[in-house]
């Protein structure tokens, strides 16, 4: 009987999921393991602890995978034991005698150490391993140009990849293979929801699919999408997939072909477009994280640039309490404490700010954004920094957010402001 250890990391769901797939095909015996991480998020100087909203959807997407697989017999060990993930999945590959190591293939540095070094370890018991990407559009060899020769900025990216790529179909979900084990985790998360909050969803696959089916087949709200996507104030302003697309709680081709349904069934027009064209924003900084590794997460990024240095507490702490005095800036800070949401362009305005009035390090804004935001991709979150940072992609010397321009086009009635504010 060959059995294999399957790694849930962030692709919590069983359907489209090229390694639950591939696990369930070829091995007798699989055992679903998620390593539980510590609710902290590191940045240069320290930690931040994660945000409650965070915590509560994180925890609402691994009981989901938990629950999903009790029903079809099998069982998700999470394991809360302590230590480097590398060494809590070679010790638990240890204990069960594994034939293989079987994960998704993340994008980023961390994530891609990890496997080489659990590569190394198991290189040397007889143990295979295999990583399967499934977190992208396209596999890496679908895309029509080699990974060194990634363009340096999105438009020629996304134009040779609409012309010479696209998306396969979405794999079933596989039958699940019965097993016992021994696990007793439970959630520890008591958030409560904020009635006023633009993201109100529960972590899983079942709230991904609900969310859809709202999006585009209850109030076909995405063939308005282009219009409305700067809005700051309720959940349908946007469609609200990235939180569940971050925890893989929905693939971004599930995303994609239920769009393409719907523009055969329904309509297709230039909103309907520019929810796939969001999704290759996503997809190239999927390719970016990959190509350029630990520079992502680096001072200097992906330029010879010098960034700002400077670390001072109390305006850092006014930032992130949202007490700077800057109405659109605070309010979006106090959003993102509270919720665990922050719009777009919310984003972008307390980015800037924090980069260009404040002249602080970048990092320590993206690691708040990682702590507290229940969207975070690392590949999306960092990139995005280092684009308003100007040391990432198509880099620009000054790339300053005027934020009582973007309050009186955006929020000009104040209705935004005065919800967080008062």
């Amino acid at each position: 009987m060959k059995t294999c250890l399957l790694w849930f990391r962030n692709n919590l769901r069983i359907s489209d999921n090229l390694p639950v797939h591939y696990a369930y095909q070829n091995f007798d015996q699989v055992i679903p393991v998620f390593l539980y991480p510590t609710t902290h998020t590191e940045h240069p100087t320290g930690s931040f602890a994660w945000g409650k909203a965070k915590h509560r959807f994180f925890d609402e997407s691994i009981l989901w995978l938990k629950n999903t697989l009790e029903l079809d017999g099998s069982t998700l060990y999470v394991d809360t034991g302590s230590g480097s993930n590398v060494d809590r999945i070679q010790n638990l590959a240890a204990r069960w005698n594994v034939d293989a190591i079987i994960g998704p293939d993340e994008p980023s540095f961390n994530e891609q150490q990890e496997c080489i070094a659990i590569d190394h370890w198991a290189s040397g018991r007889n143990v295979k391993t295999i990583w399967k990407e499934e977190r992208t559009l396209f596999q890496q060899h679908e895309l029509p140009f080699e990974l060194a020769d990634l363009p340096q900025s999105f438009t020629p990216f996304r134009k040779k990849v609409e012309k010479y790529a696209t998306p396969a179909a979405v794999l079933p979900a596989p039958n699940i293979t019965s097993l016992e084990l021994d696990c007793h985790w439970e959630p520890t998360s008591d958030f409560s929801i904020p009635s006023n909050s633009a993201h109100p969803f529960h972590g899983g696959v079942a709230s991904a699919w609900d969310r859809l089916d709202h999006y585009l087949w209850n109030t076909e709200y995405i063939t308005t999408y282009k219009e409305t996507r700067n809005g700051m104030l309720g959940p349908d302003f946007s469609s609200k997939f990235s939180a569940f697309l971050a925890l893989g709680c929905i693939s971004a081709r599930e995303i994609y072909a239920e769009v393409k349904r719907f523009e055969h069934q329904v309509t297709s027009n230039e909103s309907t477009y520019w929810l796939y064209f969001e999704l290759l924003w996503r997809e190239y900084f999927q390719w970016i994280a990959r190509k350029h590794g630990r520079d992502l997460f680096l001072q200097g990024g992906l330029q010879p640039a010098k960034p700002r240095k400077n670390y001072r507490e109390k305006h850092f702490q006014k930032w992130t309490d949202g007490t700077t005095g800057d109405p659109l800036v605070d309010a979006n800070m106090v959003e993102l404490a509270t919720t665990g949401f922050m719009s777009n362009r919310g984003r972008q305005n307390v980015a800037s700010y924090l980069v260009h009035d404040l002249h602080l390090d970048w990092r320590y804004g993206a690691a708040w954004f990682e702590a507290h935001l229940v969207d975070h991709d690392p590949a999306s979150n960092y990139g995005n920094w280092l684009y308003i940072a100007g040391v990432g992609n198509d880099p620009r010397p000054f790339r300053k957010f005027n934020t009582k321009f973007q309050a009186e086009r955006y929020d000009p009635e104040g209705r935004y402001v005065n919800t967080w504010l008062d």
